[in-house]
């Protein structure tokens, strides 16, 4: 959160108007009867919106996430209040997560990760004998492998032309990124907003050139 106020230009910039409109009435309500929640749901808004090389959402990533200490949350809502150049107003409508009664939400990082595992399995995905149809090798390490909490896997769509094979700028970047350790964080980087594209690298493919989606994939490894 203190580094939220260090960031937060950058942070904002990043948002699309209504989540930047949420995010500024959350800060409202730290430090209140409902701080909790509102907490909890700045955490997820902020997992689920920054790429994963961003300074804040590294920092969510961290192990000591949640370690009680001694926190003035009024005084830190003030500042953020003034970084942000919110006015102390009512909550934002349409805020019923942030509200909700501590304890509703798992918000150890254990439960941000399962929840960020959750949406990125929600993305449209084939099944190991769809691959095989389309001629690729499921265990190929160029493609992404999402493990399923059935114990099933499925390999995200994107990742495939529109009728056939996989296609040649996705296993270049996948690759690069370390698909193959780390399935969750790649699979985030094409789902999630990113900065360079101004939009969701999943969503660009073909509408932009594969250098420039490969230049942007190089850039997490260089701020690495």
């Amino acid at each position: 959160m203190v580094l939220l106020t260090e960031q937060w230009d950058d942070v904002i910039a990043r948002l699309d108007g209504a989540r930047g409109q949420e995010l500024r009435g959350l800060i409202t309500q730290i430090g209140g009867a409902e701080g909790t929640g509102a907490v909890i749901r700045i955490t997820q808004l902020l997992v689920s919106e920054l790429p994963p090389e961003h300074p804040v959402r590294r920092a969510l990533a961290e192990d000591d996430l949640y370690v009680g200490a001694p926190t003035d949350w009024a005084a830190l809502r003030d500042l953020l209040v003034v970084v942000a150049r919110t006015p102390d107003a009512e909550p934002v409508a349409g805020q019923d997560d942030a509200s909700a009664p501590a304890g509703t939400v798992d918000e150890t990082p254990a439960g941000i990760l399962a929840e960020v595992t959750a949406r990125l399995l929600r993305a449209p995905a084939l099944t190991e004998q769809d691959v095989r149809l389309r001629g690729a090798d499921p265990a190929d390490p160029g493609l992404l492998r999402l493990d399923r909490p059935d114990g099933g896997q499925q390999w995200p769509s994107f990742q495939f032309a529109a009728d056939g094979g996989p296609l040649s700028v996705v296993r270049t970047v996948n690759t690069l990124l370390g698909a193959e350790t780390d399935p969750l964080g790649v699979a985030d980087w094409w789902l999630g907003a990113n900065p360079w594209l101004d939009g969701r690298p999943s969503d660009l493919i073909g509408d932009v050139p594969d250098e420039v989606v490969l230049r942007a994939a190089r850039a997490v490894i260089e701020e690495v």
